[in-house]
């Protein structure tokens, strides 16, 4: 199993683009973040998987005026999806684990 992610990245600076009503932070984990209507999701190996949690912003950041506590907010919201990510990618390789199993004991 290759594990792309990792807790290190993102805690370093995390790229983001907004385009449109849509927030895409990251590269190869990307959170993409609906600024109108909250629907979020985490895009992952081409996979996307809704992300229930609340990602906001204020207008202030999202023009650019605080430059620093966006970075910092961006790093935060990254670094939670990211750990849902991960625990989703631990649970389907576990579950298939078991499945295999299961199967040579029957």
């Amino acid at each position: 199993m290759e594990e792309k992610l990792l807790v290190g990245e993102a805690m370093e600076n995390v790229k983001f683009i907004r385009d449109g009503d849509k927030l895409i932070i990251g590269d190869d984990t990307q959170l993409i973040v609906d600024l109108k209507n909250q629907r979020n999701y985490i895009k992952v190996q081409g996979q996307l998987i809704p992300y229930y949690r609340k990602v906001l912003f204020s207008d202030d950041l999202l023009e650019g005026k605080r430059e620093q506590v966006m970075n910092t907010a961006v790093r935060y919201y990254y670094h939670q999806a990211c750990e849902v990510a991960k625990g989703l990618e631990l649970a389907k390789n576990y579950r298939q684990r078991v499945n295999t199993t299961v199967r040579e004991i029957m």
